[in-house]
């Protein structure tokens, strides 16, 4: 399936160039042949002037046509009786020919000006395409090498620690096997040739599931200046908290959730998690009282690798493709991940999710 994936990529990048290099082909086949005809034709009626006027002026020495072996026919004639040749023109009074040399016509000669520039064209687009697949087999290559790398330098200290934690400690052993599900991810978008395998939709607590995640980063939101995050769950009945979802999928946009407010927003006051049930969906949101997003930084917070200059400019790590990332997990699963304002400061993202029937 990789090896398709790439060579169906490979065919849409040279397809551009193929069909320039069609384009080049066909302007030369069909339309520098009609150019050369209405050269010559240009040619011919220049040659017919200076011959007309030549004519009505009696111009011209007398040519001996018949001592001079040549026939008409080797002639450029026209029905009417004239001919030329490179400098020469011919004419007819009655029996006599006369002849006139006059300043050559100039005609171009469009084959020897479009022929070689347009195989220069065809073949300058060839090898930027050349170049572009080979570019591109290199950097899918180096990708996968990069993915292949930090999935196996991943997967063996993560395997030692679950050796290494005590039967007790299930909440430990239970973020071991979450870190484990994300690597096998990374292991099958390798396999996949680049693309996310399907998400594994089931019934789940997205209640329970959200205070999970919170437990990566409790103690950091502890140490923060804003304090714990507040969670305002469902009421009355926990029944109905269930959402159709992937649970490792829903499991790493509620991380980014958290890791991007425990960077930006904490600090400046409490987070809220609400849960919210709209129709058949159930909400998440988390609202901030950080510094917030002007509009058009939230137009483009879910653009891969943007980051606003405020975030540069505060010298926090990332870069920019969480939210890109979780937004993309959101509607593999029939939901999205939005932002807005919030009142009266700071941002509140949305994960929108199925509710489970």
């Amino acid at each position: 399936m990789k090896d398709r994936w790439l060579i169906w990529n490979s065919v849409l990048i040279s397809l551009p160039a193929l069909m320039l290099v069609g384009a080049v082909v066909y302007f030369l086949i069909d339309k520098v042949p009609q150019f050369e005809r209405n050269e010559q034709r240009r040619v011919q009626q220049e040659y017919r002037a200076l011959t007309v006027e030549a004519k009505e002026a009696g111009r011209g020495e007398v040519f001996d046509f018949a001592a001079s072996g040549l026939k008409r026919g080797e002639l450029k004639i026209t029905k009417e009786p004239w001919g030329y040749e490179r400098g020469l023109v011919w004419y007819f009074k009655g029996d006599k020919a006369y002849r006139l040399v006059v300043e050559p016509v100039q005609g171009l000669d469009f084959r020897t000006i479009f022929y070689p520039a347009g195989a220069l064209i065809a073949l300058l687009f060839v090898a930027m395409t050349v170049f572009g697949v080979r570019y591109f087999w290199k950097f899918v290559k180096s990708r996968d090498d990069f993915l292949a790398a930090t999935a196996h330098d991943l997967t063996t200290p993560l395997v030692g620690m679950r050796m290494m934690i005590g039967k007790c400690d299930d909440e430990a052993k239970k973020l071991n096997e979450r870190m484990l599900l994300i690597v096998n991810n990374i292991k099958d978008f390798l396999k996949l040739g680049g693309k996310r395998k399907k998400p594994e939709l089931k019934p789940i607590d997205i209640v329970a599931l959200t205070k999970e995640a919170y437990q990566l980063f409790a103690a950091d939101y502890g140490d923060s200046e804003g304090g714990a995050v507040d969670f305002q769950t469902f009421k009355p009945s926990n029944l109905q908290t269930f959402a159709m979802a992937d649970e490792a999928m829903t499991l790493q946009i509620l991380w980014n959730l958290f890791g991007n407010d425990l960077k930006y927003a904490a600090p400046y006051g409490k987070v809220s998690v609400r849960f919210v049930r709209e129709g058949a969906f159930v909400k998440v949101e988390f609202a901030d009282e950080g510094q917030g997003m002007t509009p058009r930084q939230m137009k483009k917070a879910f653009d891969r690798y943007y980051r606003a200059r405020t975030v540069l400019e505060s010298g926090k790590g990332g870069f920019g493709i969480g939210l890109c990332t979780a937004r993309e997990f959101a509607r593999q699963m029939g939901g999205d991940l939005t932002v807005r304002a919030n009142e009266p400061k700071g941002c509140v993202f949305t994960l929108l999710l199925p509710r489970s029937s």
